[in-house]
């Protein structure tokens, strides 16, 4: 069988490392396997995380948008749980399916998910090609 000329544009088994190096159990396409200027993560989250999952404030020199969504796949608004999330040093608290967006230049984290009732879908974009983090 012949393989198509579009199967490069098919990213199978979306799994990479992060920033630190930890492989990433949901999926990650970086620019380099996607071949645009964007990278793409996306997890469930299971369980609260008080200790924070980006602990430390950094910023971007790029911007990028943050959804947070219920797992239920016949009602995506069906949200169970409570995240805290800083924006230039303000709480913000994340109670229900919502999408945020974090302008370049802006310090943001830490990213707390304090209560999980139900598993949440977090969905994140990155309009760069490189990943970089101050």
């Amino acid at each position: 069988m012949v393989e198509s000329q579009y199967a490069k544009y098919v990213l199978r088994e979306p799994k990479g490392k992060l920033h630190d190096g930890t492989v990433f159990d949901g999926f990650l396409a970086t620019p380099e396997r996607l071949g645009v200027d964007c990278q793409i993560l996306f997890s469930t989250i299971v369980k609260a995380n008080l200790e924070g999952d980006e602990s430390e404030p950094h910023k971007h020199d790029f911007p990028h948008v943050m959804c947070f969504f219920g797992s239920n796949p016949l009602d995506l608004y069906d949200f169970d749980a409570e995240i805290e999330f800083y924006m230039g040093g303000e709480k913000q608290i994340i109670d229900a399916p919502s999408i945020v967006t974090v302008p370049a230049g802006l310090i943001h984290c830490p990213l707390i998910f304090k209560r999980v009732g139900k598993p949440v879908m977090w969905l994140e974009v990155m309009l760069t090609s490189r990943y970089d983090r101050e």
